[in-house]
Protein backbone atom coordinates (compact mmCIF):
# COMPACT_ATOMS: atom_id res chain seq x y z
CA UNK A 1 0.00 0.00 0.00
CA UNK A 2 2.83 2.33 0.99
CA UNK A 3 4.46 1.81 -2.54
CA UNK A 4 1.00 2.98 -4.59
CA UNK A 5 0.72 5.66 -2.48
CA UNK A 6 4.23 7.15 -3.49
CA UNK A 7 3.34 5.93 -7.26
CA UNK A 8 0.28 8.01 -7.09
CA UNK A 9 2.36 10.89 -5.57
CA UNK A 10 4.39 11.46 -8.39
CA UNK A 11 1.24 11.21 -10.80
CA UNK A 12 -0.39 14.20 -9.08
CA UNK A 13 2.76 15.73 -10.12
CA UNK A 14 1.60 15.98 -13.94
CA UNK A 15 0.10 18.67 -15.28
CA UNK A 16 -3.34 18.73 -17.31
CA UNK A 17 -4.22 21.17 -19.61
CA UNK A 18 -7.43 23.13 -18.99
CA UNK A 19 -7.33 25.29 -21.40
CA UNK A 20 -4.68 26.25 -23.73
CA UNK A 21 -3.87 30.17 -22.96
CA UNK A 22 -3.73 28.53 -19.51
CA UNK A 23 -1.52 25.54 -20.41
CA UNK A 24 2.47 27.67 -19.82
CA UNK A 25 1.03 28.41 -16.83
CA UNK A 26 0.27 25.42 -15.10
CA UNK A 27 2.97 23.72 -16.32
CA UNK A 28 5.59 26.76 -14.99
CA UNK A 29 3.87 26.57 -11.54
CA UNK A 30 4.30 22.53 -11.43
CA UNK A 31 7.81 22.71 -12.43
CA UNK A 32 8.42 24.69 -9.42
CA UNK A 33 6.39 22.37 -7.16
CA UNK A 34 7.81 19.68 -8.30
CA UNK A 35 11.42 20.43 -8.52
CA UNK A 36 10.81 22.06 -4.96
CA UNK A 37 9.72 18.89 -3.48
CA UNK A 38 12.42 16.83 -5.09
CA UNK A 39 15.53 19.35 -3.91
CA UNK A 40 13.56 19.03 -0.18
CA UNK A 41 13.64 15.63 -0.35
CA UNK A 42 16.87 14.94 -1.47
CA UNK A 43 18.36 17.84 0.97
CA UNK A 44 15.89 16.12 4.11
CA UNK A 45 18.33 12.54 3.16
CA UNK A 46 21.42 14.27 3.07
CA UNK A 47 20.61 15.89 6.81
CA UNK A 48 20.02 12.23 7.92
CA UNK A 49 22.75 10.64 6.42
CA UNK A 50 24.54 13.50 8.59
CA UNK A 51 22.53 12.40 11.57
CA UNK A 52 20.00 15.28 11.86
CA UNK A 53 17.05 14.70 13.47
CA UNK A 54 13.79 14.31 11.34
CA UNK A 55 13.02 18.04 11.78
CA UNK A 56 16.41 19.52 11.69
CA UNK A 57 17.06 17.86 7.98
CA UNK A 58 13.39 18.84 6.65
CA UNK A 59 13.72 22.62 8.14
CA UNK A 60 17.04 23.03 6.75
CA UNK A 61 16.72 22.09 3.74
CA UNK A 62 12.86 23.40 2.93
CA UNK A 63 15.17 27.22 4.30
CA UNK A 64 17.88 26.32 1.39
CA UNK A 65 15.79 24.90 -1.31
CA UNK A 66 13.16 27.91 -0.81
CA UNK A 67 15.80 30.33 -0.01
CA UNK A 68 17.13 29.72 -3.37
CA UNK A 69 13.84 29.57 -5.47
CA UNK A 70 13.59 33.63 -3.98
CA UNK A 71 16.82 34.43 -5.16
CA UNK A 72 16.41 33.02 -8.43
CA UNK A 73 12.63 34.76 -8.42
CA UNK A 74 14.00 38.33 -7.57
CA UNK A 75 17.77 38.99 -8.32
CA UNK A 76 18.28 36.93 -11.66
CA UNK A 77 14.91 37.16 -13.52
CA UNK A 78 14.64 40.56 -11.93
CA UNK A 79 11.02 40.24 -12.16
CA UNK A 80 9.10 38.57 -8.68
CA UNK A 81 6.04 36.10 -9.41
CA UNK A 82 4.82 35.69 -5.85
CA UNK A 83 2.79 32.60 -7.55
CA UNK A 84 6.19 30.53 -7.95
CA UNK A 85 7.22 31.12 -4.97
CA UNK A 86 4.29 29.74 -3.30
CA UNK A 87 4.39 26.86 -5.63
CA UNK A 88 7.83 26.37 -3.98
CA UNK A 89 6.91 26.48 -0.55
CA UNK A 90 3.67 24.02 -1.41
CA UNK A 91 6.38 21.83 -2.55
CA UNK A 92 8.95 21.97 0.23
CA UNK A 93 5.56 21.41 2.76
CA UNK A 94 4.66 18.70 0.85
CA UNK A 95 8.01 17.17 1.34
CA UNK A 96 7.40 17.45 4.76
CA UNK A 97 4.29 15.85 4.63
CA UNK A 98 5.58 13.10 2.59
CA UNK A 99 8.16 12.48 5.14
CA UNK A 100 6.36 12.01 8.40
CA UNK A 101 3.05 10.20 6.56
CA UNK A 102 5.82 7.05 5.10
CA UNK A 103 7.85 7.72 7.97
CA UNK A 104 11.35 8.07 6.55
Amino acid sequence: MKYWLIVLSFFTLSVTEVRAESSLFATDKAAHFGISFIATETGYGIGRKLKLSKVESWLLSAVVVNAIGVVKETAIDRQSDSRDILANVAGSVSAGIFVWTFDF
